[in-house]
């Protein structure tokens, strides 16, 4: 009988490290980076022990006790969300004497220092950072304040992003009120000119790529056809005093009849007109165009929505088999939360 040949199993036991002095090797580091055993926090779900710059465990994601003085003297570890995770976001609202304290920030925050520059420089409030808890948040804020920035802490349930606007097919202007019309159930619904707060105009852009790949040898695939497509609407949202949710005028399906003989040919011009004629009767209206030029800023937190759908095989001849793919962006969630953002800053500044 012939034997089988069996491969011999190697089993590698790792030391247990009671110690972090024992694993500092001054032959190739320069300094000892790793924490010490009586700095770690403890996991009071799992027991297990972290790092004392975490807010959560990285074995059970539950929520670390760690106080506000250790965690301010020590380097942060900001997480990046991803779009569909629950957070707080830090939008940066002035710089006190931060003169030459922008690296610092920057390096907390975990962006670049051309980019935070830029932000500060455009004294608007802007996102920088969205992070996963309400304490990791008050902390880094606490941090910021004291390198000289100030930041308000806003919670995505407030931008409330995937909430849609109420969308209007029509409105009508008259001398004591707006009364607009709903798209959707065509409620009509009246609103004093004194409590329109805020209007807000920006651009929704949507890009659509459609993939034909075929299947190769060994597993690789060819790019046969491609066609790219995007569009741009102009829209612009109307908040009252009391609405967070606000309305919503697009460019394409608006009756703009309500202009009466001012209404031209184009609709992007009586868009553009329809914003003068508001802002010119509603008095303690605030007006916010800035989202085109600010929109790159607003990447690195707030990031453009991106999918790729999988539209299975398909046959394009005898013997031959295609895959179909379509890949579509969206920068609707990143402008709906730019847009509640001008809403909640334009209530913190009233006082409300």
């Amino acid at each position: 009988m012939k034997s089988a040949n069996i491969a011999p199993v190697v089993i590698f036991v790792m030391p247990e490290i009671t110690d972090n002095a024992n694993t500092f090797d001054p032959s190739i580091q320069s300094e000892d980076i790793a924490f010490k055993q009586d700095e770690m926090v403890d996991c009071r779900s799992c027991g297990r022990l972290n790092p004392p710059n975490r807010f959560n465990c990285i074995y059970c994601a539950h929520g670390l006790e760690i106080s506000s003085t250790d965690a301010l003297a020590l380097k942060l570890t900001i997480r990046r969300l991803e779009p569909w995770e629950r957070g707080f976001n830090l939008i940066l609202v002035k710089h006190l004497d931060a003169e030459g304290k922008g690296r610092p920030a920057a390096d907390l925050l975990g962006v670049e220092i051309a980019t935070l520059n830029e932000i500060v420089q455009t004294e608007t409030p802007l996102p920088v950072a969205r992070v996963e808890s309400e304490k990791e948040a008050a902390l880094i804020r606490t941090r910021l304040k004291e390198i000289g920035f100030v930041c308000s802490v806003v919670s995505d349930d407030e931008l409330a992003a995937n909430k849609p606007q109420v969308r209007l097919s029509a409105m009508e202007l008259t001398d004591e009120t707006l009364d607009v019309v709903s798209f959707n159930t065509k409620e009509r619904i009246k609103i004093a000119w004194n409590d329109v707060a805020l209007i807000v105009s920006g651009i929704l852009t949507k890009g659509r790529v459609d993939s034909l790949e075929k299947k190769r040898r060994r597993g690789k695939t060819e790019l046969i056809d491609e066609t790219v497509t995007s569009s741009d609407e102009p829209i612009f949202d109307i908040y009252t005093r009391d609405d967070a949710a606000g309305f919503r005028v697009h460019q394409a399906g608006f009756d703009f009849s309500c202009l009466g003989n001012n209404m031209g040919l184009l609709a992007s011009e009586n868009m553009r007109l329809l914003i003068v004629e508001l802002k010119q009767r509603a008095p303690n209206a605030k007006y916010v165009n800035s989202y085109g030029p600010l929109r790159h800023l607003l990447n690195d937190v707030w990031e453009i929505e991106s999918r790729k759908d999988f539209h299975g095989l398909q046959r394009s001849g005898v013997g031959k088999v295609e895959s179909a793919s379509v890949a579509s962006t969206s920068n609707l969630v990143q402008f709906n939360k730019f847009s509640r953002l001008q809403f909640h800053v334009k209530k913190t500044q009233n006082g409300e």
